[in-house]
């Protein structure tokens, strides 16, 4: 019988369960995903350390066969810890307060350009405000912008260069 920290067989196609089982007892892989989840995108030991046993949960629920089990482990811990930052963005932009977008007037010329877009923020209205952020800022897809503002994406790409313009009116480019 199969040591539980051997990895599947190279060259056998393994079950979603047998991968899950692998990534969950090789303490080494495990390591190494945490390791990925730090460096590359940012995200703490606690949480990397849960990323990895929902990894396993998904892997174990697959129901196709797997020829190479430990780079099927990092593609889909890969893809779990984009989704976890992609629902981060989008809890934490729930609570950007409006006066966040309130700056001093551009009339002051050492104001950065920074400043100088926040004070056109200031200016143009709140729906353009939240179009602009949600397809230019948190980086939604423009179904997903439409979906948010309750809009055909049609509808929403011309609101969006109506926004586009008035913010260049209000900051002068």
């Amino acid at each position: 019988m199969q040591s539980a920290r051997v990895s599947p067989a190279a060259g056998r196609l393994s079950s979603g369960f047998e991968v899950a089982e692998f990534l969950v007892l090789d303490r080494k892989l495990v390591r190494k995903l945490v390791a990925l989840a730090r460096s590359r995108f940012g995200i703490d030991e606690t949480d990397a350390e849960d990323l990895v046993q929902e990894t396993a949960l998904e892997i174990a629920r697959s129901p196709a066969l797997i020829a190479s089990p430990e780079d099927y482990a990092f593609q889909v811990f890969h893809n779990r810890c984009s989704r976890f930052l992609d629902r981060r963005v989008r809890r934490n932009a729930m609570f950007v307060q409006p006066r966040d977008w309130e700056a001093t007037p551009a009339t002051d010329e050492k104001l950065d350009e920074k400043a100088i877009v926040r004070a056109g923020f200031a200016r143009i209205s709140a729906t353009c405000r939240g179009l602009l952020t949600s397809y230019y800022v948190e980086g939604a897809s423009l179904k997903e912008t439409a979906a948010r503002s309750g809009h055909s994406p049609k509808q929403v790409w011309k609101r969006l260069n109506a926004c586009l313009k008035k913010l260049k009116e209000t900051i002068g480019a």
